[in-house]
């Protein structure tokens, strides 16, 4: 049986893992990719790569047996295609998981004092579904800003149907320190994003340069 651990991660151990004890040793995947055959030991001892993210596209292509005594690192994005293989036990790396959430994106944006995270940038880009998660969230932000700058506030509560709460305070002090134009030039992108997003595949990076022009526009 194959094991495969679901983490955000590359992990180098299993210590803290719900995994039945078993005795292991860590290879690399070169060493992993060397055997000509890969499903075949001579030994008992389960094989742990330990240096790179596995998909199921990558053991396909060797024609790699899930019967086989492996350790494989995947991401979670990566599991779905696993999940008809019979011979396989999936492990969740639950004290490793980060969560992201799209207003955290969105903050850092408007914040000139911070740096696109890394990592929230590679995940809200890295599939259309996380994206389009931001998307809408960061187009509700903007359009709240364009009623806003034209409309009495307590009619903007009663369209969006909202509280006046945080956002609200958020929207205020940002219309301070921007112009009219600079949130009608965000509309536009935001429409030629959602246009690309209609008409063809999804591409990783019109969406990153798309949140990168975003944070070059609005940042204060």
């Amino acid at each position: 049986m194959t094991y495969i651990v679901v983490t955000d991660n590359l992990i180098d151990n299993l210590d803290n893992l719900d995994i039945d004890e078993f005795k292991y040793e860590k290879i690399k995947s070169n060493e992993f990719r060397s055997n000509t055959n890969v499903s075949l030991f001579s030994d008992d001892l389960y094989k742990f790569v330990t240096d790179e993210f596995f998909t199921f596209n990558n053991l396909v292509k060797i024609n790699y047996d899930f019967s086989s005594k492996y350790i494989f690192q995947v991401k979670k994005s990566n599991l779905s295609k696993f999940q008809d293989i019979k011979s396989l036990q999936i492990i969740h790396n639950s004290k490793n998981v980060v969560e992201f959430f799209p207003w955290d994106l969105s903050n850092t944006i408007f914040d000139n004092r911070k740096k696109i995270d890394k990592r929230l940038l590679s995940f809200f880009t890295e599939t259309e579904s996380n994206f389009r998660m931001f998307l809408n969230f960061f187009s509700k932000e903007i359009f709240r800003l364009k009623l806003l700058t034209s409309a009495d506030k307590r009619d903007v509560l009663e369209v969006l149907k909202e509280k006046e709460d945080y956002k609200y305070k958020k929207a205020q002090t940002f219309l301070k320190k921007t112009s009219s134009d600079n949130i009608d030039d965000s509309i536009k992108y935001i429409y030629k994003i959602e246009k690309k997003l209609v008409e063809s595949t999804y591409n990783q990076e019109n969406s990153k340069r798309f949140i990168i022009a975003m944070k070059q526009k609005l940042q204060t």
